[in-house]
């Protein structure tokens, strides 16, 4: 893994900091929504349903989708509180938080390609993946807002650094 170390290298400044864009989540927000519209309501249209929750209680039932709430909002915090992606003059940084191992950065100068995607949904509200590929690694940076001006910049600061023959 390359290193680079920028605490004695004055010549790599900040040139864009992004983080994880609460959007991206839209579309797992909207699933959970549905599925507990579904199980709060089920009672009063789902018959097998409805059995299964005289056995086990509509407390249970109505516990358990309740439950996936605060889950949501943990996974929420947790992604746009530490997910940041960081483009210098020669490298992302990519920091996923204390719940992931460290992460090498992608150094401009061996980057081959970078590709931008996303779900329908997230890319209508503005936000979408960044995928770098640096020979056989791949990394993908979720949750990235205006995806495109990201990817853009990465490599318009690549073609700035390539060597001058």
């Amino acid at each position: 893994m390359p290193t680079i170390d920028t605490a004695t290298d004055p010549a790599m400044p900040d040139l864009l900091w992004i983080g994880y864009h609460p959007r991206a989540m839209a579309p797992l927000v909207a699933l959970i929504a549905i599925v507990s519209v579904v199980v709060w309501t089920g009672r009063w249209y789902l018959d097998d349903f409805s059995q299964l929750a005289d056995v086990l209680g509509g407390w249970a039932m109505f516990g358990l989708a309740w439950g996936v709430w605060p889950a949501l909002v943990v996974l929420f915090l947790y992604r746009t509180v530490t997910f940041t992606y960081r483009l210098t003059n020669r490298a992302v940084y990519v920091d996923f938080g204390p719940l992931f191992l460290p992460v090498a950065p992608v150094l401009l100068s061996e980057l081959d390609l970078v590709v931008v995607g996303g779900w329908w949904l997230p890319r209508q509200l503005g936000v979408g993946y960044v995928e770098l590929r640096a020979g056989e690694r791949v990394l993908r940076l979720k949750g990235v807002p205006s995806p495109d001006s990201f990817a853009e910049r990465i490599r318009a600061m690549k073609n700035a650094t390539k060597p001058t023959a």
